[in-house]
């Protein structure tokens, strides 16, 4: 029965109540339950505490980690010698070498800009006596637009003809300038800056058989607008049937500018590109924006006139970076005190107190913090010239110390001055450099002989009766990958196709390599090594690149046998740095990883909380079972109590009744 039912004993022996079962029962569940519920509740504690500190570990980790991996080391600033209204301005993204240079800007790149003489209605046709069609040809950059219209085109139908058939590369408009009597104007503007962005005008098309035919509309129709072709005298025009048709080359016919009227242009911008020199050295571009002065720098210039730019390390993001650090930790050893100190006098302790993986943490992290390390570099020598050195370096001479309290202190002034002393030192030891192996692969043998059929000497064996004519390389079946890139070997760099020739097979391999080489992938260099070893001889292919980038040879498995070769992929391999920041990062890793030391005490209280819940359980299962079990037992007492005392009641009437019956 359940527990709490036996409200009803007691009659018989006045003893075996419900309350002093349940005064039984909680004796019993204070002395074997309730220890597992306090552990729990310890454990509970603890790992909220833990977290706590891991969250804030987390935030120190996060600090390391930006000065470990370089990245605020491979931030930029750049400072100018003109701030106010600059004749350029320069920016730089991370990671781009530290340089100075000297900027001269002496024209600005320019759109080219047409107008139509003035027109007094903008919504009225351009001719409403047109039968059929009519067009005429813009050119710029190498392409030609045909706008075709008919007696229906108004101005503005004319502006949205112009825009939609040269894709926005020319925009035309119709503005109002508020000129009297004729206040409309169509414009033309190039979309982009530069000389090869210059328009110019053919009044008619380009028929099928690629000739230049003269439209007697289109050319009344750029008379209407002011727009008089300034066309050279020996370009005549011959009859053709009703057509008249342009006697000179299709193929370098550019069209024509007009002739203009310098008191009323009407081409009132012409296109031009930017010129400025870089020090010294004269630079052309056709935008005012240039990007490839060297990966990671955007130049704007923005008007005539010298300005000297200085790339500098931006020293500021790197204490920021330390700045960041120090709180974190500060934060985090707050974090530690709370939880692990033990007060003496008061006999209080911290949840973790007495933990090795907790009370461990601040030691391991200033002992990694404060370990001298030995860095090299190159420094100027008193001559100015650079010498190769070794130097001790530790994290007091940045300005870090460790004070009383356990707490870091930070002097930001001490460190910028050290790192402006010698920055590749400084990188260098706070986060190492970190590199790639080189990529480095050799084919195999090439075994003398097995080339002799392709050669191309005039004694060479030849296949199907025909000259010999070397190996024809067809796409797909020589092809590498290298930095993002895949390089067709089948296509010389003039965009031939590539056939291997020579006379010896030493000068086949090597004329081989010269294609490879002649491609120009970056970093990366292909050499034949001539092999004798164990009465072997031949040759093999030796590829070398720089690191940084995954390398691979594809293509056709008995095709790139003849080369020693087949299908082959290597990844690039980075090589750590060992700066001390990047040793403090490998530390902090053994805490927080997978298989770090808190990641393992974390999971050994889950685990053991798991254990102690079910043992709690396992002891209230039976506590329950044992006084479900009494109680029964202590029902059937009662009941047996209350059977003798019905009898003993009965007895004692008995004698009582014969008593008074004798007297």
């Amino acid at each position: 029965m359940a527990l709490g039912s036996l409200s009803s004993l007691g009659f018989g022996s006045g003893v075996l109540t419900q309350d002093t079962l349940d005064k039984l029962k909680q004796a019993e569940e204070k002395a074997r339950v309730d220890p597992y519920t306090k552990k729990i509740e310890e454990n509970t504690t603890k790992q909220k505490d833990l977290t706590e500190i891991k969250t804030k570990l987390l935030t120190f980790q996060t600090a390391v980690s930006s000065l470990a991996d370089a990245t605020a080391f491979a931030k930029r600033k750049v400072s100018a010698s003109v701030t106010t209204n600059p004749p350029a301005s320069l920016t730089a993204d991370s990671g781009v070498s530290l340089q100075s240079m000297k900027i001269n800007v002496t024209q600005l790149a320019q759109k080219d800009v047409y107008q139509s003489k003035g027109l007094a209605n903008d919504g009225g046709y351009v001719d409403s006596n047109l039968e059929g069609d009519a067009s005429f040809t813009l050119m710029q950059n190498g392409k030609q637009y045909t706008i075709t219209y008919n007696k229906n085109t108004t101005y503005r139908d004319l502006a949205d003809k112009i825009n939609e058939a040269t894709g926005g590369e020319i925009v035309a408009k119709i503005v109002n300038t508020g000129e009297k009597d004729a206040p409309y104007r169509l414009t033309l503007t190039s979309k982009e800056t530069g000389e090869d962005s210059a328009i110019s005008f053919f009044d008619g098309y380009k028929d099928d058989k690629g000739r230049y035919v003269v439209d007697q509309n289109a050319s009344k129709l750029f008379s209407n607008l002011g727009w008089e072709l300034d066309k050279p005298l020996s370009d005549t025009a011959g009859r053709d049937g009703e057509n008249y048709v342009l006697t000179l080359d299709p193929e370098t016919f550019k069209g024509y500018g007009i002739k203009d009227d310098k008191d009323n242009p009407l081409h009132i911008q012409k296109a031009q590109n930017a010129e400025f020199t870089l020090d010294g050295i004269k630079m052309i571009r056709q935008s005012n924006t240039v990007t490839d002065l060297g990966v990671g720098l955007t130049l704007t210039l923005n008007k005539t006139g010298e300005i000297d730019f200085d790339v500098q390390q931006d020293n500021e993001a790197v204490t920021k970076a330390m700045q960041e650090l120090v709180d974190a930790y500060n934060d985090l050893v707050t974090n530690l005190n709370a939880a692990t100190d033990y007060n003496a006098e008061t006999g209080t302790k911290g949840t973790l107190q007495g933990v090795t993986e907790v009370n461990s943490i601040r030691s391991s992290i200033i002992s990694a913090l404060f370990d001298s390390q030995s860095v090299s570099g190159t420094v100027e020598d008193e001559n100015g010239n650079k010498v190769s050195t070794t130097v001790m370096l530790s994290m007091q001479d940045f300005g870090l110390t460790l004070n009383d309290a356990g707490t870091l202190s930070f002097d930001s002034s001490k460190f910028e001055s050290k790192v402006k002393e010698n920055p590749d030192f400084a990188e260098s030891f706070f986060s190492g450099i970190t590199q790639y192996q080189d990529i480095s692969h050799t084919g195999d043998l090439i075994k003398k002989g097995s080339l002799d059929k392709y050669l191309t000497k005039e004694d060479a064996e030849t296949r199907d009766g025909e000259e010999n004519q070397g190996i024809k390389f067809e796409s797909g079946k020589f092809s590498i990958v290298y930095n993002g890139q895949t390089y067709d070997l089948s296509k010389t760099t003039d965009g031939t196709n590539f056939v291997l020739t020579g006379n010896t097979e030493e000068e086949m391999l090597k004329n081989l390599a010269s294609h490879i080489n002649s491609l120009n992938i970056d970093g990366l260099k292909v050499k034949v090594e001539e092999y004798d070893k164990n009465n072997e001889k031949g040759f093999k292919l030796n590829f070398s690149g720089d690191g940084g980038s995954d390398f691979a040879i594809k293509g056709d498995k008995e095709f790139l046998k003849m080369f020693g070769l087949s299908e082959t992929t290597i990844a690039a391999k980075p090589i750590e740095g060992k700066g001390i920041f990047s040793q403090l990062k490998a530390t902090l890793q053994g805490m927080t990883g997978t298989n770090g030391s808190l990641t393992k005490y974390d999971e050994s209280l889950t685990n053991d909380t798991k254990s102690l819940n079910e043992s709690k359980k396992s002891a209230q299962d039976m506590i329950d079972a044992r006084y479900d079990t009494m109680a029964n037992q202590w029902l059937q007492y009662e009941s047996i109590l209350n059977k003798l005392n019905q009898q003993l009641t009965t007895v004692t009437n008995m004698i009582n009744a014969a008593n008074n019956s004798n007297n």
